[in-house]
């Protein structure tokens, strides 16, 4: 298993992101998925090689692009959505998921290991994609300790990596004090709470 530095036990103090070593575990999965067909040589005068040897067919070149192009759609809309912004950036695929750029790099390396038919890179996708789950933890906690409860509120309401609630509206996470259609603002609660008592015996 890889080891990793365990977060700060001080909730307020920010951790590393581990940048490097995921880039460099991305790139390791890649290069082994590009290099399969190098580093186990066949011969030649089988008719074809085993599924998990290496080698793109067509086949597994029209598989692997069911991973690839939504991996490369994802990808651009979450840089574009990113920009050069220093804000909680809550639109655009970030309005779906906290980490669709993460997301898009797992599709993107699963979609090479198909087209290529890579087994060793199965391998190393493995530890990637921990790598890569744990990256996105430590992001959280920072962007709390940045942000704090507007990224508690998006937290709340947008899943970690997969789609699994209804997204937030076009315009993002709404700011604080803006209401959404059929929303009561607390102090509106709290308004009718005291004309409720006031109107007991």
């Amino acid at each position: 298993m890889l080891g990793f530095r365990q977060p700060a036990a001080d909730p307020r103090e920010p951790v590393e992101e581990l940048k490097l070593a995921w880039t460099l575990a991305v790139a390791a999965c890649a290069l082994g998925a590009w290099l399969t067909t190098w580093l186990i040589p066949w011969p030649q005068w089988f008719s074809q090689r085993p599924w998990w040897a290496g080698g793109r067919t067509p086949e597994s070149a029209a598989l692997g692009t069911v991973f690839l192009i939504p991996g490369i759609l994802l990808a651009l809309s979450s840089v574009r959505a990113l920009g050069r912004s220093t804000e909680l950036v809550t639109t655009g695929p970030y309005r779906w998921i906290r980490h669709p750029y993460s997301l898009a790099v797992l599709l993107l390396l699963a979609g090479a290991i198909v087209v290529l038919r890579s087994l060793p890179a199965v391998a190393l996708l493995i530890p990637t994609a921990r790598l890569t789950l744990e990256r996105a933890r430590r992001e959280d906690h920072n962007l709390r300790i940045r942000f704090g409860a507007r990224h508690d509120a998006y937290a709340r309401r947008v899943p970690f990596m997969l789609p699994l609630s209804p997204p937030l509206p076009p315009s993002g996470l709404p700011e604080e004090g803006e209401l959404q259609p059929g929303e009561a603002s607390l102090a509106d609660l709290n308004r009718e709470e005291r004309d409720d008592g006031a109107g007991r015996p």
